[in-house]
């Protein structure tokens, strides 16, 4: 059932970067379709050899009674971690059906160092250095995946432990060991980076405390898993399996086989490394030899008809959305679709739209309202405005705004402007002392500043006094008028009335 000719044909076609230093290389992990095809770490190829062996295909996105008819599953997850219980039981049952055979490819590192390693060999002189050095930040990315990995937790089918290195397998054992004789030790290396044992129950199914918490790690486990971790936590299943070496060696598994007497004719088979059957390790003859078992041992008895299901999961677990036995009942708000009451919940319904369209003119369109802002300055010089208004303080507004302008602005003339009131002319006093002096000068040789403002608001009074007593003169004609006194003795009345 070998199919020759794809392999050759796959070789050629991922052979075709080597020629030259492609920077869009594809390294996505764990796809089978899309992307999947043309990366490195891709499963097109294993793909495609289930569809060449006459196995229809389909992707697999969650665990349903439709999913249930598929004969093989092959399981790439993309990150690294423990299987979900409820994954567990859902595929327990399934197995149970008989003639169904679970592929679980456990996720490492890739084919990317392999192929740049090979690339170097083929490139030209001139980009040979080049190549070597993206082989060696392969390499180097390669050890920084294998010391960010810890110890998974098992689900009772089989128990995986990392390796600090890759591990190359002695002679090969197992019940598979047949189709492998003839192959060429030196030209297909072979290299695992997990340890895959049997599941023992008197030891713990968590991580031991001293493992490091892959929460707290900056880096992934893989091509395909996020930078971090998280911690692997799952519980064991009840059912009771046995755990055979497929094909290995004495000291490792490279696949493992699981059975149980309540699988029927099911059995699960267990690789534990990616890169053993990825695009890239197509071109080794242990990869196509390794697919093409698979291919036949996972094909059932009844070879009509066959469906063989690709399933992917990154750190997520995989949804399981299987419907219970029997009529399906409503229940809660789906009681009101069901006779008599969805007589009752048509009729509120309706009467419910009457009232909204009873209500519709009342409501209206909604209005617009503008926004008002308490920190705009503008209110403020309304309402010292509106103050100014009610006290009449227009002038006094025009006196500032004028000052404003004179000032700030430095303008003489405009419609806010308001002319300058007249300067008051400044009193002369050296001048007025001068003249008194030459009225009086002996007296006022002696006075003080004080009694010399005294005299002049004196003088001042008197001659408001004679100026009325000259008014009543005029009025009384009978009176004779009385003389104007003169300079000496108004000093003397003003000295006698001081």
């Amino acid at each position: 059932m070998k199919t020759r000719s794809f392999h050759l044909a796959w070789i050629l076609f991922l052979l075709l970067p080597l020629v030259g230093c492609n920077p869009k290389l594809s390294t996505d992990y764990g796809k089978s379709k899309g992307i999947g095809r043309d990366s490195l770490n891709g499963f097109g190829a294993l793909r495609k050899s289930y569809e060449q062996a006459g196995f229809r295909s389909r992707d697999v996105t969650r665990l349903s009674n439709r999913v249930k008819q598929t004969d093989v599953i092959v399981w790439t997850p993309q990150m690294l971690g423990g299987i979900d219980i409820d994954v567990t039981n859902w595929m327990d049952r399934w197995l149970s059906l008989g003639n169904k055979t679970l592929v679980y490819i456990v996720p490492d590192s890739g084919s990317e160092s392999k192929y740049w390693a090979s690339a170097s060999k083929l490139a030209p002189a001139s980009q040979r250095l080049e190549y070597r050095k993206r082989a060696a930040k392969s390499v180097n990315q390669d050890i920084r995946w294998r010391m960010a990995r810890s110890k998974i937790a098992s689900n009772g089918w089989f128990s995986i432990t990392p390796e600090p290195y890759r591990v190359a397998p002695e002679a090969l054992t197992g019940s598979w060991q047949e189709d492998f004789r003839d192959l060429n030790e030196a030209t297909t290396p072979i290299s695992i980076e997990f340890n895959l044992k049997a599941f023992r129950k008197n030891k713990a199914t968590t991580p031991p405390a001293t493992a490091p918490v892959a929460g707290f790690s900056t880096n992934g486990t893989g091509p395909g898993a996020p930078n971090f971790n998280l911690p692997s936590v799952t519980e064991t299943s009840d059912t009771e399996v046995t755990f055979s070496t497929a094909l290995g060696s004495p000291k490792r598994t490279l696949v493992g086989e699981i059975k149980a007497k309540k699988w029927k004719n099911s059995r699960i088979y267990v690789i534990p490394g990616g890169s053993l059957l990825t695009n890239f390790a197509f071109t080794d003859e242990f990869s196509q030899v390794l697919a093409n078992r698979l291919i036949v041992e996972s094909t059932p008895d009844s070879t009509e008809d066959l469906l063989a299901g690709f399933l992917t999961n990154k750190w997520n677990s995989i949804p399981v959305s299987e419907t219970k036995p029997g009529v399906p009942q409503a229940s809660g708000m789906e009681l009101l679709t069901v006779w008599p009451l969805s007589l009752v919940t048509m009729h509120g319904v309706f009467l419910g739209l009457i009232a909204c369209l009873m209500m519709l003119p009342i409501f209206g369109r909604p209005k617009k309202v503008a926004k008002e802002e308490h920190s705009d300055f503008g209110d403020h010089l309304d309402s010292v405005a509106a103050l100014m208004n009610k006290t009449g303080g227009e002038d006094y507004a025009r006196a500032r705004i004028s000052e404003y302008m004179r000032r700030m602005r430095g303008e003489t003339s405009g419609p806010w402007v308001m002319p300058e009131p007249p300067k008051p002319k400044p009193i002369n006093l050296s001048s007025k002392l001068v003249d008194r002096q030459s009225r009086n000068p002996e007296r006022l040789q002696h006075t003080p500043l004080a009694e010399e403002n005294t005299e002049s608001r004196t003088e001042t009074n008197v001659t408001e006094s004679l100026e009325q007593a000259t008014n009543i003169h005029s009025t009384n004609s009978t009176e004779p008028s009385p003389s104007k006194p003169d300079d000496n003795s108004l000093g003397d009345n003003q000295e006698a009335k001081h």
